[in-house]
């Protein structure tokens, strides 16, 4: 993919978050971001074959960049493990803080059932590329238990940020530390599928209310 080109679909991902907020992750936000930046619709499915699913799966590619681009920045190397993952996990809500709305939409989006699959390998490909960046490189036994264990807290700690209206989303942050807590604990925290199915029935009822 040429660089003109992928810049060309980070333009109308970033005209799109001003409207998403509006019409959802939909074609009609697609062709009106496209509008705005004088693109015609016909190389508009040139940068989006799917439309609204892959503008919606962009956005969220282009967050973890933005992620981990800001996490590069940070000296890790002086840190335990649960901190370089809070850490990790702390800078990815940022990112998802600043477009709090949009990424809601975008969690509505993906609460369909044609999308479910979409939105969970988001998810774990969220999750990789966490381990990864702290240096988590191994293919031993517990390569998926790390991941799963990690999507767990990621889930549970979305729906806690959806309902927190504390100043600077700091109890957000506190709930996260405390979910990391927890499996410093025990040791080991199993995959809770409850924080699932509430994940997308939470968005469900909300998005229902647009």
């Amino acid at each position: 993919m040429s660089l003109d080109f992928e810049n060309l679909k980070e333009k109308i991902l970033l005209t799109s978050l001003d409207i998403v907020i509006f019409d959802g992750w939909s074609d009609k936000t697609l062709f009106e971001a496209g509008s705005i930046n004088g693109i015609t619709v016909k190389h508009l499915r040139e940068l989006f074959p799917k439309g609204a699913k892959d503008l919606v799966k962009f956005y969220h590619l282009y967050e973890d960049k933005i992620f981990l681009k800001i996490l590069r920045e940070i000296d890790l190397s002086n840190l335990s493990h649960f901190k370089k993952i809070e850490l990790a996990l702390f800078k990815r809500f940022e990112v998802i803080i600043k477009n709090k709305e949009a990424f809601r939409r975008s969690m509505a989006f993906y609460s369909l059932p044609f999308n479910q699959i979409e939105g969970l390998n988001l998810v774990f490909s969220t999750c990789d590329k966490i381990w990864v960046e702290i240096g988590d490189r191994s293919y031993s036994y517990d390569w998926y238990t790390k991941r799963i264990l990690l999507a767990s807290i990621y889930l549970s700690s979305l729906l806690f940020l959806f309902g927190d209206n504390s100043t600077n989303h700091s109890e957000t942050y506190r709930f996260i530390t405390s979910r990391l807590d927890e499996l410093k604990v025990i040791g080991k925290l199993k995959f809770n599928y409850k924080d699932l199915l509430d994940y997308f029935n939470l968005i469900k009822f909300k998005n229902s209310k647009i």
